[in-house]
């Protein structure tokens, strides 16, 4: 996933579905997040802690998780949208900043 964040330097929408990347994956993009508008990965091998390791490293950085069903470790969809101004006070439990 990095080698397409840094061949890719204009890139501003990605998505990523039924991919084997995981939370290494995830959080080693974490630079390029800032420039883009949205991300968003489904079905790949991300946990909810790679998610909250996400937030709490880009606290202005809106992670929104839905847990898999099957398996409550696993985030079943990741969505990153734009950054907000602060943190949000309403956020669910899987993406605290605390």
């Amino acid at each position: 996933m990095q080698c397409v964040l840094e061949g890719c330097p204009k890139l501003r929408k990605l998505e990523i579905r039924d991919s084997p990347f995981g939370n290494a994956a995830l959080l080693a993009g974490r630079d390029k997040y800032e420039a883009m508008r949205s991300l968003w990965m489904s079905a790949c091998y991300v946990t909810v802690k790679g998610c909250r390791a996400l937030a709490r490293e880009m606290p202005r950085l809106n992670v929104e998780v839905i847990v898999d069903e099957e398996d409550e470790s696993l985030a079943d969809k990741i969505y990153r949208v734009p950054f907000r101004r602060g943190p949000e006070t309403g956020c669910a439990a899987v993406c605290s900043h605390a």
